[in-house]
């Protein structure tokens, strides 16, 4: 770069201009003036329109005449091309209408080809506020850029939040908190809903909400549109805390949900509960064991001896319950006590043990259990696990009949039509109230339960997750009772005979 033209200022200039003469003119009086320009000239609509595709020009300086264009037109075109172009007009003899009639179309401003020295001042002004018309609309749309980031960012985010007036009334609330209190957008901003019908504790004066801010979120107790409650932790923040006054101020409540949570904790005490209840059933059934003996020995003494037919009769009777209870004893210990590893197990043996345990109530509610045991072999399993898989299916079978029916239990040796491989099938079905699809779709998922407030949700999820475990399948098909007909409900359970499950450590029930 020649010596001359450091520190001049650089200038992408577009000269409307038919005249050599005068574009050579100007572009020596700028260079004279500081400036480096870079002159494109154009005679016509058409070269304009290509020169500003090419390159948005600093600057625009058009001649008010021009033999096949003219100044008007070129302003025009400037306009329509989207870019925040400045204007200058310029012409050999130009009146006062003529160039108030320019600046009203949208000219910055016009300059006589007399009067060069003018053009200089005007052009720095026009490129300085185009400088800063362009800084400003970055800078808005850097901002709106921000708000949709963050706008999206809150609609997305997990917890629910609300922004309140002073009133009460909601001017805001995200997807999360529309889900979590199963409000439409439409009714949650119309008025209808307010802070104090989403909880009672959000009913108050601004003054004592304005000291829950400075403390830890709490936990409170939100009321859902059906009328149900759910248990959140909610957190509360003023977004304008000295800008407005009191009247006027706008308030944050966040609100995370705690249902599962609470849920979680309830079943880890119900599990602490039952935990402690099979020890100490294991405990109890130890220590009935040598009393148990001795009676026995005592029964055996007492039949050596003699005694009429009456006595005999109740001797035996004697001896078979105490045979029951013997052997409730002793399913107890196993069933508490649980494998450390795997070995061979027999299906068969495991389903008697558990019907065992279930015989009071499957009495009790005037249940009868089919059974054809057609697997001969043995599993390599732990047994602990599939009798807990057992014990959940025929309870959740027994739970569908509450006023009698019938329980069908088969096992059989198969292979799984996928994979050719060979295993033990166990089938458990009921003719009870059945299940519909949409309780189908659900049924393996942790904390999904049908019955209330006795169920834990836990039982079908912890069986597939033992049968996964077992390298195994699990399935279900199931129709729900209708008028004059039953309903039913089959699990189907497969078990490779030579898999190898996973280490005892990583089951659930572990866990």
């Amino acid at each position: 770069m020649p010596s001359n033209e450091l520190g001049r200022r650089p200038l992408a200039l577009l000269l409307v201009e038919d005249n050599q003469d005068d574009a050579a003119l100007l572009e020596r009086h700028l260079r004279r003036n500081g400036f480096s320009p870079e002159v494109t000239r154009v005679e016509t609509g058409a070269e304009m329109e290509s020169a500003i595709a090419a390159q948005s020009p600093d600057i625009i300086i058009a001649d008010y005449n021009l033999p096949k264009f003219s100044g008007p037109e070129a302003l025009l075109l400037a306009r329509r091309s989207g870019y925040d172009l400045p204007f200058i007009m310029m012409s050999g003899a130009i009146d006062e209408e003529t160039a108030v009639e320019s600046m009203r179309r949208g000219a910055q401003d016009y300059v006589t080809k007399q009067n060069l020295a003018r053009l200089v001042p005007v052009m720095e002004r026009e490129l300085r506020e185009a400088g800063a018309r362009r800084s400003k609309v970055a800078a808005e749309r850097a901002l709106a850029v921000s708000e949709a980031r963050f706008h999206h960012l809150v609609e997305a985010m997990p917890l629910g939040l609300l922004i309140s007036q002073s009133s009460g009334r909601i001017t805001y609330a995200n997807a999360a908190a529309e889900r979590l209190l199963g409000y439409d957008a439409e009714r949650m901003l119309s008025g209808e809903v307010t802070l104090g019908a989403v909880s009672e504790v959000l009913h108050a004066p601004f003054s004592e909400l304005e000291q829950r801010t400075t403390s830890d979120p709490f936990e409170a107790t939100c009321i859902t549109a059906s009328g149900g409650t759910v248990d959140a932790l909610v957190g509360i923040a003023f977004l304008d805390r000295s800008e407005r006054e009191a009247g006027q101020r706008e308030l944050a409540i966040f609100i995370a949900d705690l249902s599962h949570q609470k849920r979680s904790e309830e079943v880890l005490r119900r599990t602490e509960k039952l935990a402690v209840a099979g020890r100490l059933a294991a405990s109890i059934a130890h220590e009935i064991n040598n009393p148990l003996a001795a009676i026995t020995n005592c029964l055996y003494l007492v039949q050596q001896t003699e005694m009429d037919d009456t006595g005999r009769s109740y001797l035996e009777i004697a001896q078979k319950e105490l045979d029951r209870v013997a052997q409730i004893t002793v399913q107890t210990l196993r069933f508490h006590r649980q494998s450390s590893r795997p070995g061979e197990t027999d299906i068969s043996e495991l389903v008697e043990t558990v019907l065992a345990l279930f015989e009071s109530r499957i009495r009790r509610q005037a249940v009868t259990v089919e059974k054809r045991f057609r697997a001969k072999s043995n599993l390599f399993a732990y047994e602990g696990e599939v009798r807990q898989v057992i014990v959940n299916l025929l309870s959740n079978a027994i739970d569908a009949m509450p006023s009698g029916g019938c329980v069908s239990i088969r096992t059989s040796r198969t292979q799984d039509w996928k994979t050719g491989q060979r295993g033990l099938a166990l089938l458990v079905s009921d003719n009870g109230s059945g299940m519909g699809q949409d309780t189908i779709a659900h049924l393996f998922e942790p904390f999904y339960s049908t019955k209330g407030v006795t169920g834990t949700g836990l039982g079908l999820w912890v069986s597939k997750e033992i049968v996964d475990r077992h390298h195994g399948t699990i399935g279900v098909r199931s129709r729900l009772a209708a008028a004059g007909a039953t309903g039913h409900t089959a699990f189907r359970i497969f078990l490779p005979l030579d898999g190898v499950p996973a280490p005892a450590t990583d089951s659930p029930m572990s866990q």
